[in-house]
């Protein structure tokens, strides 16, 4: 027991966290919700946070709610954080958070978006691994934190299901333990039904995918219904129910039975599963243990369940025979009645009734019970009822007739009918044992059975004459006939019967001869299944016994003969063969075996078998006997064993041979004499005997047939070699033919006995089987024998002397035609001079390779295959496979495979145990590269390559001189294949060969590299056709066998020269060197640039190796190409980083990696120098040079840039200033060291400004000044402030460089961030400027995209900071430019830009300022278009939203004056209309926008206030501009009506009063209508419209007022007479419509219904019309309040029935079918 420290220690070490322990933190970063482990653990935290990130900007997209988290989890300084490293405190805050986050977005993890952010949760703060309760504190998380456990396990039970079997098994082990606690703790959580769910997933994963252990699955069944709840039961019952079906037994324990058994309802659940699932070993388990446990007074409910689980047919036909027997078997056991009074036995019965009556198994059940043998009549007796129908109720079914139908009794035979027919005496029969045919033994067997049940009968039948009882002991006609009785197939009453008859005579009558012929029949009665023969046995064993014992008794030598030594079997030879006891031996075995265990033997059929092993075999091996067997003489034990064998050999009765068969295969030797010696003439008898008169005899006597052979077979012992001798020759195919059954016995008999054979008996009868499985004879006569021999073979452990003697049985390939040479000089041929053999059999080539096959196959299945016996024979086999492919053609790829894997075995082997010695000379390696260079199959090619991998480890020096053609073949074939197993052959040939390969190259004069490069081209011409997974991994095996200090530069010069052209090479080589060490890089690509500038001398030396040129030109081309990788190697952020870390260490790796850099630096300035006369080679090295520089840190950079700015070189200065540029941008905000740095380079920066005329410098230099003010600008303004003044300069600002002027106005909009109310004093300077570029800029024949939205900046930079100095004209001039811009066929960027600055300044600028700016820039507005309307009145309309109500109310009067402009648009646009004017379609949107605008307004002003500006604007809309402008006015009108529409219909109810404004101009509207002019019609339906309105929402009765009423109803309703307007009718009838229904009386109803009926006699066919549709109109919205008028209407409608306008006549009867739908009759009576 640990003690209190330890387990405190333990505790510590559980909760603390190692930095030093990579493996530990290389698994704890390799948990992932998205990732493989394997992929997850090469990944960092900028990889993993960029993914995260996506999925958390998704999730931002979809809820805004999730923004908060950007400043905390999601914030790029997130990946910075460690745990380990924080307080307690601080650790309780990220919790909250983290929890805030998760409970946030639990309704969505189901998302993807949602497991990407929980993924960076997972990854960086290890929150779902280290609190385990947000599994259930957040039930959300629950389905989906079930199905991606489950998926994870099912990925890892996969992965673990590869490899030998050993190593699947700890795998899975593995698996097991890792997983197990978690089920643990998540089923002992019974209030999160959810959980226990997903738990109840993940078993049911295990259960299928693994091979679990018996105790394993009992334990998961256990753990799924301890504690389950109702909620939970079903899930559960499915899990159950899966894992029963993996499980051996179906027996189920106590509490998983009682707890399954006490769910209501059970049945229907298990019914409505097994329409799903299998089950039915599941609900056997539950019958079986329901059955059990019928002694519980509650369980006696459960056999309804029984019942319905059998008729239901939830099982299997096998298991409900299974829950038959154990049915019969409970009743057979059971009492009369339980303690609680229930009947057991009656409910037992009636199960099995209703069972075997039910329609679905009723019958299956009655067979069932049938071939199971169960004692019907005992079974009977035990239930006192009836389960079968009698003989005659059988017979008449068989004949198909119903019990009514039969009239006539059959008649009845008695004894006495039956003993008339019995002769009175035999022909020639002395004994009814007799191999020969009996004529007499069916009539007295028929009357002994009726004889049975009575005494007087059983005496009468024994004094027959036939019986010739007088003659008893000295012929064994009388006692073999009861013999024969009671081993027969009876009722076990009379053969009990049988027995006392023969023990009653011998009571009776003075015995005068030895009875051992009763022995084996006696024995075999003994063990009887029924307990009432063997009573009765016994008491005939006992008086047997009685009689020896007064033999003994009267002390004379006794002298009786023994009854039936002559003709018991016949006369002939078979009872010649019956070994006899002598009676001493005959006394002993009575009276000191049999007798003193009689009683035991009367309990127990099996007691007889036991006591009979133990006696012949010795009490010291007595087992399972109560007490132990007592000890005979060995004369008598071996006396004994072969008279019975005798008995078993020569006894006709199948049955008895059967029985006693069963008991003596138990025994070895007895006495010295071996059971095979004493029943191996009974196996030699049954091979002479034909297949058919076994099965007679078998179904004669009711006997199975296979079990019956079986024990035949068993005669057989292990070591007895006469015995296997005969096995050999049954299941050989000779001419002894024996029968089928039993040669498959014999061959089920060897699978038992192989391995206690002796070697050579294992040898020879190896040949014999393998013989049978490729004789094509055994093929044609019997496709099992061949099977089973082969399933044999390999079932059996075969020593390594028997695969020699197989693999020298080996046949010659090619098969010689007889004249070729002799099998054994076959062998000893050499390989490369076999002659070629021509006009090959067939068939006898196909039986050679299929003799191969199963012996190589054997050899790769033996464990001890690893032999080095093996190696010569396996290579002469593949030297002859190998020969076959060339003469013959035949591609034997599997046999190859099978040899090579066996060698590669054996080679194995020998690596771990130093007593496997390697043949050398035994080896070919050149017949493997043979093999592999020839065979165009992967198996091959991965066996052969396996086994000189282990050649390469135990003898290098057998395959160092032929491993290069095996890897320039290798590039060609093997690193193409995807699949895994391949992978792991290139593997382990890199790891055993390349070590000695590269110690031989170190020996050459020309150094490891001229061969090394050589080996590289072979990988390098491969690497397209290797997998893209596979690439990296290979390539590092390979240069880490190499040296990567020695090789990896030759290797990425090769990959540069060959595919420079490939887009993925140089990511590619960027992730492949990233393994290395920051030093092993550098160093690696100053080799690499040595290698570029070689190339340009004009006699390269080291870069011959790799590069060959033709010309000036190819060399260019090739140093380019290979110049484009370092700017990638260098950029890479992981050698940036780790390179960074390095340098902040005083080692001497550091001082190392400085010195090589300065080395490259120094490389890349003399390269570029040297590339000046080429083309492209200067701008491939200021690239390089860019990204060199980027591996410095900030500080460091800065500090040299002063030197390089002064070369005076600017191409050197620009790429300078780009690479810091860039730099900048990648730089944390904590780095002090860069900020005082970046801070300081802003005067250096200006000088450059100041000094320098190269434009593209002073872009570069603007470019870094912006970039540091971003960053950087607020930790000192007064430095800023310096450089923004040089920046708004006339060198700068006010360049002629587009470009520069550009990056200027970027700088600035940055600077205006960090100085605020600073820069005011620059303003002056740079706005002006600004505004006149943009000027400019829209005035060019093309306007600039990028200066636009400089420009846009720079203004929505002062508008954000100083708002108010944006006023003014400054304010009005950038209106106008932005409405010019506006009218501008611009990009979407350029208009974005635009309207983020106009809604800057309907937001920052003042209301005053802005409307007034509105009102002054109108007219531009107008005059640049529709769109620039559009967007002044967007600002508009954000400014009065923005604005509350006070100001708004304030500013009325002008929005006023602005809102009159904008209605008067139409009215200038049309005025006169010409070309620029708008279009019809663009003025209505600008109504519609204005009116959107106006209503905003409105709402936010009370009705003091409005009702003068309404009345102002109603006064503005109806007065003529001019005496002579009717028009204007109607172009005005037109847009206060589009106005008052959407005034009534937004406003609704609240404004209904303001309709008493316009009545009059409406009906002015009305009556002066020209339907010629178009303007007039417009402005009309837009009144319509505008009535329409104000009538529908009316709800304070306002139409209904006489006053209103009549002026508004008369010149409405006299609309209609206006025929040319019947297009706009049906909106004048809609509005007419709205005020019938505003106007909500009966007057007014009466009296538009004049007014419209007055129009139905109009002389215009459309007046009349519309007077119609009016009306039906009415009649649908009133309904029947407006047809109390009908009266009024009838004659007009009859009129109109006869109308000349056929449409009116139409719409006439629509209309009164109409109103007959409404008033339900018809209207014919009323119509004229």
């Amino acid at each position: 027991m640990a003690t209190t420290l330890a387990t405190q220690l333990a505790q510590i070490a559980a909760r603390s966290t190692n930095p030093l322990d990579l493996k530990a933190q290389k698994q704890a970063h390799s948990k992932s919700l998205l990732f493989d482990q394997n992929v997850a653990a090469s990944q960092d935290f900028d990889t993993i946070y960029q993914i995260c990130l996506e999925g958390y900007q998704e999730l931002c997209q979809m809820d805004k709610r999730f923004v908060g988290f950007s400043r905390s989890i999601f914030n790029e300084q997130s990946k910075r954080e460690e745990r380990t490293q924080m307080t307690a405190a601080q650790n309780e805050e990220l919790d909250e958070v983290l929890e805030s986050f998760l409970s946030l977005v639990g309704a969505r993890l189901l998302l993807k978006p949602a497991l990407k952010a929980v993924e960076w949760l997972v990854r960086r703060f290890s929150y779902v691994l280290k609190a385990s309760r947000a599994r259930h504190d957040y039930p959300a998380l629950l389905s989906c934190w079930a199905t991606i456990v489950t998926e994870a396990v099912a990925g890892l039970v996969d992965q673990s299901m590869s490899g030998r079997r050993e190593i699947q098994r700890k795998n899975e082990e593995d698996v097991l333990l890792r997983i197990l606690p978690f089920l643990s703790e998540g089923l002992s959580m019974r209030q999160v039904p959810d959980l226990r769910i997903g738990c109840y997933m993940i078993l049911t994963v295990l259960a299928s995918k693994l091979d679990l252990d018996e105790k394993v699955l009992l334990a998961m069944m256990e753990a799924v219904v301890l504690d389950w709840t109702p909620n939970t039961t079903h899930a559960g019952l499915i899990c159950l129910a899966i894992l029963s079906q993996r499980r051996q037994s179906v027996r189920l324990p106590k509490q998983i039975l009682k707890a399954v058994m006490s769910i209501q309802g059970i049945e229907t659940d298990l019914s409505i599963l097994s329409e799903q699932y299998r089950i039915d070993k599941f609900v056997i388990g539950l019958v079986l243990g329901t059955l059990e446990r019928l002694d519980k007074e509650a369980d006696l409910y459960r056999l309804t369940f029984v019942r319905t689980a059998i008729e239901g047919r939830l099982m299997s036909n096998t298991h409900i025979a299974l829950a038959t027997k154990a049915i019969v078997a409970a009743a057979n056991n059971s009492e009369v009645s339980l303690e609680g009074g229930q009947d057991l036995q009656g409910q037992l019965a009636d199960l099995i009734l209703r069972l075997m009556d039910s329609e679905l198994v009723g019958a299956l059940v009655q067979d069932i019970i049938k071939e199971t043998q169960t004692d019907v009549e005992k079974l009977e007796a035990k239930l006192q009822m009836v389960l079968r129908p009698n003989d005659k109720q059988q017979d008449q079914i068989a004949k198909g007739l119903e019990m009514e139908d039969i009239t006539e009794e059959p008649q009845v035979q008695t004894f006495e009918s039956i003993t008339h027919h019995i002769p009175t005496r035999t022909a020639y029969e002395m004994s009814l044992l007799s191999h020969s045919q009996s004529y007499v033994y069916g009539s007295l067997a028929k009357a002994f059975l009726l004889a049975s049940s009575s005494p007087l009968d059983l005496e009468r039948f024994s004094d027959l004459p036939v019986l010739r009882k007088s003659l008893a002991m000295s012929e064994p006609l009388f006692i073999s006939f009861f013999i024969r009785y009671w081993c027969g197939p009876h009722s076990a009453a009379s053969r009990a019967s049988a027995i006392v008859s023969v023990r009653d005579y011998i009571g009776h009558q003075a015995v005068t001869a030895d009875l051992q012929i009763l022995f084996p029949y006696i024995i075999y009665a003994l063990a009887d299944p029924n307990a009432k023969v063997r009573r009765a046995a016994s008491e005939l064993s006992f008086k047997l016994g009685s009689i020896y014992l007064e033999r003994l008794d009267d002390k004379k030598e006794i002298t009786d003969p023994i009854l039936g030594s002559d003709n018991i079997y016949g006369s002939g030879s078979e009872t010649k063969g019956v070994s006899w006891l002598s009676t001493a031996d005959a006394s002993r075995f009575v009276r000191e075996i049999l007798i003193p265990n009689l009683e035991e033997i009367r309990q127990d059929e099996r007691y007889i078998a036991q006591l009979l092993v133990n006696s012949l075999n010795g009490p010291h091996k007595s087992k399972s006997l109560q007490s132990p067997a007592k000890d005979l003489r060995k004369s008598t034990k071996a006396a004994l064993l072969v008279s019975l064998g005798s008995h078993v050999v020569h006894t006709p009765i199948y049955r008895v041979k059967l029985r006693l068969l069963s008991i003596l295969n138990g025994i070895g030797t007895a006495g010295g004499v071996s059971k095979s010696k004493a029943l191996l003439p009974l196996l030699l008898a049954q091979e002479k005997e034909n297949e058919r008169i076994l099965t007679d005899h078998c179904e004669l006597e009711d006997i199975d047939k296979s079990s019956f052979v079986d024990e035949v077979v068993k005669i057989v012992a292990p070591n007895d070699r006469d015995g296997i001798r005969v096995i050999q020759r049954i299941i050989a195919l000779d001419d002894s033919n024996p029968p089928l059954s039993l040669r498959k016995a014999a061959v089920q008999r060897v699978r038992n006995f192989w391995s206690s054979m002796k070697p050579d008996m294992q040898i020879s009868l190896a040949a014999t089987l393998l013989s049978l499985a490729i004789n094509d004879v055994a093929l044609r006569s019997d496709q099992d024998i061949q099977g089973d021999a082969l399933e044999i073979l390999r079932g059996v452990p075969l020593s390594a002397n028997t695969l020699h003697h197989l693999l020298e049985t080996i046949p010659a390939l090619p098969p010689t035609s007889g004249d070729g040479p002799a099998h054994s000089k076959r062998r000893r041929t050499s390989y490369g001079h076999v002659e070629s053999h021509e006009n090959v059999p067939p068939g006898g080539l196909q039986q050679a390779l299929r003799h191969i096959t199963i012996v190589l196959e054997l050899i790769e299945e033996s464990k001890i295959a690893t032999t080095p016996l093996l190696t010569k024979g396996l290579f002469q086999v593949l030297t002859d496979l190998q020969h076959c492919k060339v003469q013959l053609g035949i591609e034997s790829g599997y046999l190859q495979s099978l040899v090579l894997s066996s060698l590669h075995n054996i080679a194995e082997q020998s690596k771990t145990s130093t007593d496997v010695q390697l043949d050398r000379s035994a080896m070919r390696a050149d017949l493997i590269v043979d093999c592999f260079r020839t065979s165009s199959n992967p198996q091959v090619q991965q066996a052969a390559l396996m086994l000189m991998s282990s050649l390469a480890t135990v003898s290098p020096e057998l395959i160092i001189h032929s491993v290069m053609p095996v890897f320039t073949f290798m590039g060609a074939s093997l690193l193409r294949q995807s699949d895994d197993y391949s992978a792991h052959i290139v593997d382990q040939t890199i790891e055993t060969v390349i070590p000695p390969l590269v110690e031989a190259l170190r020996k050459q004069k020309g150094g490891p590299l001229a061969g090394g490069s050589e080996l590289l081209l072979s990988f390098v011409a491969a690497f397209e056709h290797i997998p893209s997974h596979r690439r990296s991994g290979l390539f590092s095996s390979l240069i880490n066998k190499l040296g990567p200090e020695d090789f990896l530069f030759a290797l990425l010069i090769l990959l540069m020269d060959r595919y420079a052209d490939n887009r993925d090479i140089r990511q590619f080589i960027q992730e492949f060197t990233s393994q290395y060490s920051p030093l092993i890089q550098l160093k690696t690509m100053e080799k690499y640039l040595e290698v570029v500038l070689d190339s340009l001398k004009p006699k390269p030396t080291v870069s011959s190796h790799f590069l060959t040129f033709s010309d000036d030109r190819t060399r260019a081309s090739t140093a380019l190409n290979l110049l484009s990788l370092p700017p990638n190697i260098f950029r890479a952020q992981r050698l940036i980083s780790r390179s960074a870390r390095l340098l902040l260490n005083r080692s001497e790796e550091a001082e190392q990696l400085r010195q090589t850099y300065s080395h490259l630096v120094r490389d890349t300035l003399l390269l570029a120098e040297k590339v000046q006369p080429y083309k492209k080679l200067p701008s491939a090295c200021d690239l390089m040079l860019d990204a060199l520089l980027g591996l410095l840190s900030l500080g460091e950079s800065i500090n040299s840039l002063d030197a390089l700015l002064k070369r005076g070189n600017t191409n050197v200065q620009r790429q300078v200033l780009r690479s810091f540029e860039h730099r900048i941008g990648d730089e944390s905000e904590g780095n002090h060291a860069a900020q005082e740095a970046c801070i300081k380079f802003l005067a250096e920066l200006s000088l450059v400004l100041e000094s320098s005329s190269d434009v593209l410098l002073l872009h570069c230099a603007t470019s870094c000044i912006d970039r540091i003010v971003e960053r950087y600008g607020k930790k000192d303004v007064e430095a800023v402030g310096a450089v923004t003044r040089v920046v708004a300069s006339d060198k700068c600002l006010g360049s002629d460089d587009s470009r520069l002027r550009v990056m200027a106005l970027l700088c600035l909009s940055t600077s205006i961030e960090v100085l605020g109310e600073a820069i005011i004093p620059i303003i002056p300077q740079a706005l002006p400027k600004a505004m006149d570029h943009f000027e400019a800029n829209l005035e060019g024949e093309e306007v600039g995209e990028r200066m636009h939205n400089a420009v846009y900046s720079f203004l929505g930079s002062l508008l954000l900071y100083i708002p108010w100095m944006v006023s003014g004209q400054y304010l009005d001039r950038a209106l106008k430019v932005s409405y010019e811009s506006a009218n501008t066929d611009l990009p979407a960027s350029c208009n974005e830009a635009r309207k983020e600055v106009l809604n800057l300044i309907a937001k920052q600028v003042d209301a005053q300022e802005c409307f007034a700016a509105l009102l002054r820039t109108w007219d531009s507005a107008m005059v640049e278009g529709p769109e620039a309307v559009s967007e002044h009145l967007e600002i508009l309309h954000l400014a009065i939203e923005r604005q509350p109500k006070s100001v708004i109310a304030k500013q009325s009067q002008s929005l006023l004056n602005l809102l009159l402009k904008v209605f008067d648009l139409r009215r200038i646009q049309c005025s006169p209309r010409t070309d620029e004017s708008y279009e019809d379609e663009e003025m209505d949107e600008v109504e519609r926008i204005v009116d959107d605008v106006a209503i905003k307004m409105i709402y936010k002003l009370n009705d003091a206030t409005f009702r003068p500006l309404f009345t102002r604007i109603l006064e503005w809309a109806t007065t003529p501009t001019g005496k002579k402008e009717k028009q204007g006015k109607i172009w005005r009108q037109i847009s206060w009506y589009t106005f008052l529409h959407a005034f009534f219909d937004k406003l609704q109810s609240i404004v209904t009063s303001y309709a008493n404004f316009i009545i009059e101009d409406a009906v002015e509207v009305l009556k002066n209508i020209s339907t010629k002019n178009a303007d007039s019609v417009t402005l009309w339906n837009r009144v319509i419209a505008a009535l329409t309105s104000s009538f529908e929402y009316d709800q304070d009765e306002f139409w209904q007022a006489p006053s209103h009423f009549t002026a508004i109803s008369q010149p409405l309703l006299a609309q209609l007479s206006h025929g040319a307007l019947h297009e706009a009718f049906p909106d004048l009838i809609a509005c007419i419509a709205a005020l019938a229904v505003a106007a909500d009386s009966p007057d007014h109803h009466k009296a538009i219904n004049a007014a419209i009926l007055a129009h139905m006699r109009s002389d215009d066919a459309a007046v009349r019309l519309a007077a119609v549709q009016c009306e039906m109109s009415l009649t649908g919205k009133l309904g029947e309040e407006w047809l109390s008028l009908l009266p009024e209407m009838l004659p007009f409608i009859s009129e109109l029935q006869e109308d000349d306008d056929e449409r009116v006549e139409r719409e006439v009867g629509r209309w009164i079918v109409q109103i007959e739908g409404i008033l339900g009759e018809s209207l014919d009576s009323m119509l004229l």
